[in-house]
């Protein structure tokens, strides 16, 4: 799982990523979370958002960033007792804290400016060969 590892395997490594695509059969769909007009929890520091692998302090009160280990205080509302294993009791009812992938209402003061229509632009090929192609019949 390092760099090196990597390097002395001499496999070649790739990941294919696709944002938005379509879902298989028997997948889940991604959950949305919306902590209303207050916005989702993040990090005070590095401004990531809470997710699985942030750790929770000191009862729930505070919570650790694991991008920059900034520890930040939790949000009263967002306060929750943590089991024996150091766990939110509620984790299995928090999407944000045990899915891998999860969408944030974002509020309105995340918005720089209104949503605006979308644009379509169309490109038509009209050059000899596809005319004469039948292309563009």
């Amino acid at each position: 799982a390092t760099g090196d590892l990597l390097n002395s395997s001499a496999m070649p490594l790739a990941v294919v990523v696709q944002p938005l695509a379509l879902l298989e059969p028997g997948e889940d769909c991604v959950p949305v979370v919306d902590f209303g007009d207050s916005g989702p929890i993040r990090c005070g520091r590095c401004k990531a958002y809470l997710n699985p692998f942030m750790r929770f302090l000191e009862g729930g009160r505070r919570f650790q960033c694991n991008l920059c280990a900034f520890v930040n205080p939790c949000p009263r509302e967002y306060q929750c007792n943590l089991g024996p294993d150091g766990r939110r009791q509620d984790y299995l009812e928090r999407p944000e804290l045990h899915k891998g992938s999860v969408e944030y209402v974002a509020p309105e003061e995340y918005m720089v400016r209104p949503p605006m229509p979308p644009a379509f632009f169309f490109c038509v090929d009209v050059t000899h060969t596809a005319v004469t192609s039948g292309a563009t019949a």
